[in-house]
């Protein structure tokens, strides 16, 4: 098991399905495999996290990035251009309510 939860970290996926609970029963049945220590068991869960929580980051960046990407190629504009834009008619429409007046 612990080769598989390696791998798909390493694959960047696993950090999106690893929870603490499986984390901990990974760990805990290493430690009646006898593969470690009891008193390593907190430590390797902490650090199992660690990547884990690494791992989603890198995951969620590059998923941010396809979708923005996505956006351009659709010529999609993002909320920042949204609000821009709303930004810029606000300034327009008062500039043409000024001169009515």
């Amino acid at each position: 098991m612990y080769d598989v939860i390696k791998k798909a970290l390493n694959l960047g996926f696993g950090a999106l399905y690893v929870t603490k609970e499986n984390v901990e029963i990974f760990i805990d049945e290493m430690v009646k495999k006898g593969e470690i220590k009891k008193e390593e068991a907190k430590t390797q869960v902490e650090e199992l996290l660690k990547k884990i929580h690494a791992g989603k980051k890198d995951v969620e960046s590059k998923i941010e990035e396809v979708v923005k990407s996505v956006l351009h190629k659709l010529d999609i504009p993002t909320r920042r251009e949204l609000l821009e834009m709303q930004k810029k008619l606000e300034e327009i429409m008062k500039k043409i309510d000024s001169s009515k007046d």
